[in-house]
């Protein structure tokens, strides 16, 4: 007997089932993933007019009998799963039956098939769903499943497709994404005829990432490995400097399978949550290993979405594991002899007094290869237009955006200081009249006792009026009432679902209040900033967490290196 088995009803009930055929890539998707169960080292693709034209999928496999081979279009018929039991204890890619069938319904299908053991092989030509002709034949071991005419059948969800080049862009996303799940793999994707895609087998995902992306893609990443009781992770996580206008390269794999999440991917964007700049993302492929019970693979029909078991706990895990290598991955603050100010001067910031020798720390450089350890040897030289501090190094030049780098340090002493207890305030000699509208008021009444951690403390005085009495030490030389007006609008946005877990142990609320109260109390562009003030602020960038980005995620640093401007002058 064959190893395709049609599943009895009392199994099929179970299964989230559904049309998985929307575009080319789906059925690319099903029809890899039926080759890597039948433990598949090489794959072809062949893609001809977008993928509706033609899509084949070669593969060294397994292969099929005779019977299996026309069993495996019926519905419902898989040799994966037995029982209902087994739904929960899958460590196949696929296991519904249904793929084969669904392709077969809205396109021509040829599948040729044989067995190492068998001396020939078979084939069998489907149309419509329907069976049309089964021969023997003579084949290599393994499979080939074409398929011809995609939605030739169904002119109204064609017309829905994309121009050729986008629905081939799904596809290839699609061929990445197996490539990445199965770095053993030797994978060819050819478009009409030319190698699209071409990788060998890799001795690791790293060496993978090089392939696929570029040599030297791997120096842009962080690698992550963590185990933790019934999960395990591996893989990459991009550096805080390098991030995308897309999440096209954000890929994560449970147990090989490439799912959609939103519970991995929110505990990616809370640790770099004050690392990005609005509207980027970060890169990352990451792999998650999980015991079978504790993950459900079973309720997405094209199984892209999985759920967990314990989702709480592999949230915090996996955020704190992210979160942790980012902190890593900067070098330790640098010590200098003098300490920090306890609070600004009023007008302009006031900084520490310089070491002797106080070069540029190297927590500026570490992420920047071009600037590398030279940029310790670097000098304050002056101010472009009195909003970027110029840094001088022996390879090259540097541009400091002041008040991004001043973001970030006050920032990060504003967190230190709430931890130990409320931030300073100061009593305002005349206390400011705020009037709001209705619904500003009433978020300041419930807000009040948040407000006084931060160092505001405010009187009602009248039903929309309040009396600002005293304001955070920060905002003495600042307007302390645009301050406030910033802090109701965040604080009129409802918090998100998300559990309150950054690193340092404040809320995200409070963390984003202390965003604003940062930004308007670090230094503005067009401050003019003397020699010892350029020193000490780059002095006391070097000794934060994550001197490569403000709050908001904005860059701090600029390097333009002395090979790149001696190119330009053609002195090279």
């Amino acid at each position: 007997m064959g190893q395709v088995q049609r599943l009895p009803a009392e199994v099929t009930r179970y299964i989230a089932a559904g049309e998985v055929v929307a575009r080319p890539a789906s059925v690319v998707k099903e029809l890899l993933e039926n080759a890597l169960d039948a433990g598949a080292q090489r794959v072809t693709v062949h893609v001809q007019g977008g993928g509706t034209a033609l899509l084949q999928v070669d593969d060294d496999g397994c292969g099929m009998d005779a019977e299996d081979a026309v069993r495996c279009f019926e519905r419902h018929a898989t040799s994966k799963i037995r029982s209902v039991e087994d739904l929960s204890r899958l460590t196949t890619f696929g296991f519904r039956g249904e793929a084969l069938a669904s392709i077969a319904a809205v396109a021509h299908v040829e599948l040729t098939t044989r067995r190492p053991q068998d001396v020939i092989g078979t084939r069998v030509r489907v149309a419509a769903g329907q069976v049309q002709q089964v021969e023997a034949c003579g084949a290599p071991p393994g499979t080939s499943v074409r398929v011809t005419d995609l939605f030739a059948n169904t002119p109204a969800r064609r017309k829905f497709l994309k121009n050729a080049a986008t629905e081939t862009g799904h596809l290839t996303h699609c061929v990445t994404a197996l490539a990445l799940a199965a770095p053993h793999l030797h994978l060819t994707l050819l478009r009409d005829g030319r190698p699209q895609l071409q990788v060998p087998p890799a001795a690791d995902l790293g060496t993978r990432l090089d392939l696929l992306f570029g040599v030297g893609f791997q120096d842009q990443l962080l690698p992550v490995a963590e185990r933790s009781g019934p999960w395990q992770v591996q893989g990459f996580i991009g550096k805080p400097t390098v991030h995308r206008a897309t999440r096209r390269q954000q890929f994560f794999f449970v147990n090989g399978r490439l799912v959609q999440s939103r519970l991995l991917s929110q505990a990616l964007y809370e640790a770099y949550r004050t690392l990005l700049p609005r509207e980027r993302h970060p890169l990352a492929f990451l792999l998650l290993a999980v015991e079978p019970s504790e993950v459900d693979v079973n309720v997405h029909p094209a199984k892209l979405e999985v759920r967990f078991r314990q989702e709480a706990h592999l949230y915090d895990f996996l955020r704190r594991l992210l979160q942790r290598r980012l902190q890593e991955s900067a070098p330790p603050p640098v010590a200098t002899s003098s300490a920090a100010p306890a609070a600004p001067a009023p007008m302009l910031w006031r900084p520490a007094a310089p070491a002797p020798e106080a070069p540029v720390a190297a927590a500026l450089a570490a992420d920047y290869p071009a600037a590398g350890q030279a940029l310790l040897e670097g000098q304050p030289v002056g101010q472009l237009h009195e909003t970027y501090i110029v840094v001088q190094y022996p390879g090259g030049v540097g541009f400091v955006d002041q008040h991004a780098a001043h973001e970030r340090v006050v920032y990060e002493r504003l967190c230190a200081s709430l931890q130990a207890g409320d931030l300073p305030s100061q009593t305002l000699l005349f206390p400011l009249t705020l009037e709001l509208d209705r619904h500003e008021a009433a978020c300041l009444q419930r807000s009040l006792p948040r407000l006084a951690r931060l160092g505001f403390e405010l009187q009602p005085f009248g039903p929309r009026t309040f009396r600002l009495c005293s304001v955070p030490t920060l905002l003495v030389a600042r307007d302390p009432a645009a301050a406030l007006r910033d802090l109701l609008e965040l604080l009129q946005v409802p918090e998100e679902d998300a559990p309150d877990a950054p690193g340092n142990g404040l809320t995200r609320r409070l963390e984003g209040l202390l965003t604003v109260l940062a930004c308007h109390g670090a230094l503005r562009a067009g401050q003019r900033l003397h020699e010892p003030d350029m020193r000490a602020l780059l002095q006391e960038l070097a000794q934060t967490r994550m001197p490569f980005t403000c709050p908001h995620g904005r860059p701090v640093l600029l390097n333009v290196a002395l090979t790149d401007l001696e190119r330009r002058f053609l002195r090279r």
